[in-house]
């Protein structure tokens, strides 16, 4: 499961050197979704033993489905939501085939369900209840912790990464077994530490699905028997999002808004980048919309504004022609799974700017944004 495209970048990304995204100016929110979904559309394979997926990246179909959806929504554009339909009817192909279904593929299906005209019945949503039910068939696994298994064999930013995108799929669905699909992923989120690929990105997309999922604040990270890393001792759910916006770049620095890609803010002895790795701000920045968007308060200006910095950084990693790359810098490959991250991103920042509270402090944040 653990891609050779996401282990390479365990690599690359520590190495290139920072370069300057040169003088143009950043898209706005809107022309980057239509820069990126239009690109995608395009390049997409629509003929064939292929048809729905995209060169070079055919595993990972799921990101870039999800993110289509997100496009549509935005735009309304239904050539997006046709682009969408096709890469969800090959993720459907290639399941039945080899009866596995990747955490952002399952929320791919998550996604094209709810834009369904019937989101409480569809193809979509029945196949995200049959691949959960199919875990407690005495057949094949057995039961759902016997599955799980199978996530020991990833370092354990690359399983806490899958299993939350589970996790909110099977809340999704009403799965009876939502419980042991969130301990599991506590259980992987209390062993990533700074010698995990992606230490950040791991702790934002933990804390984005625990909170949409509605677990409890006081929930442990990790139980006394689990053995946690060094610093998640006695850590609860309630405590991520303070240390998920403790990781993110100050103002009045290099690559402000951006997210560190290790707990301890150093290149981790590589003589690499710090920070600004675009995965990383992605997820950072979905737990912090999740975060604010749980106790929406007019008051909380500084959420705001950490939302609005995150923004402005990741615009800045969308090239002119819909690209995006491993860093926001537009630095190292381009991979369209990063592209479909994007516009999910994207979305939610949108989705959180149109909430009807803080309309001052939206337009604040917005204006900001401009004179960037």
């Amino acid at each position: 499961m653990l891609s050779s495209r996401r282990g390479l970048c365990s690599i690359l990304v520590l190495v290139f050197a920072l370069g300057g995204r040169g003088l143009t100016a950043s898209p706005t929110l809107e022309e980057a979704v239509n820069l990126i979904a239009s690109r995608l559309d395009q390049e997409q394979v629509k003929d064939g033993l292929d048809a729905g997926a995209w060169p070079l990246e055919m595993y990972f179909t799921g990101p870039i489905a999800a993110g289509m959806v997100c496009a549509y929504e935005r735009t309304e554009d239904s050539s997006y939501l046709a682009s969408a339909h096709l890469a969800g009817q090959w993720i459907f192909d290639t399941v039945a085939v080899y009866g596995a279904l990747l955490g952002d593929e399952a929320y791919a299906f998550l996604r094209l369900s709810e834009v369904s005209d019937d989101p409480n019945q569809n193809p979509w949503r029945d196949a995200l209840v049959a691949f959960f039910l199919n875990h407690r068939n005495p057949d094949v696994a057995g039961t759902t912790e016997a599955y799980l298994q199978v996530f020991d064999e990833l370092e354990p930013s690359t399983a806490t990464y899958h299993l939350a995108y589970l996790l909110v799929a099977a809340d999704y669905v009403q799965d009876e077994d939502i419980d042991v699909y969130r301990r599991a992923l506590l259980r992987y989120l209390s062993e990533v530490d700074d010698e995990a690929d992606f230490p950040v990105m791991a702790l934002g997309v933990a804390t984005w699905a625990l909170i949409v999922t509605d677990t409890p604040d006081e929930t442990l990270v990790a139980s006394d028997a689990a053995g946690p890393k060094s610093g998640w001792e006695g850590r609860t759910v309630g405590d991520l999002p303070e240390l998920l916006a403790g990781h993110q770049v100050p103002e009045g620095e290099v690559l402000a808004g951006s997210f560190y890609w290790r707990f301890d803010h150093t290149d981790g002895g590589t003589e690499g980048v710090i920070a600004g790795y675009t995965e990383d701000t992605i997820f950072g920045t979905l737990g912090l919309i999740a975060a604010a968007s749980k106790n929406p308060d007019p008051a909380n200006e500084q959420a705001d504004m950490a939302i609005a910095a995150a923004e402005r950084a990741l615009l800045a990693g969308v090239d002119e022609d819909g690209f995006v790359y491993v860093h926001l810098a537009m630095q190292g490959p381009t991979y369209n799974a990063f592209a479909g991250e994007m516009l999910q991103v994207l979305w939610s920042i949108e989705e959180y700017w149109s909430r009807d509270a803080n309309t001052d402090v939206d337009a604040e944040a917005e204006a900001a944004i401009g004179q960037e």
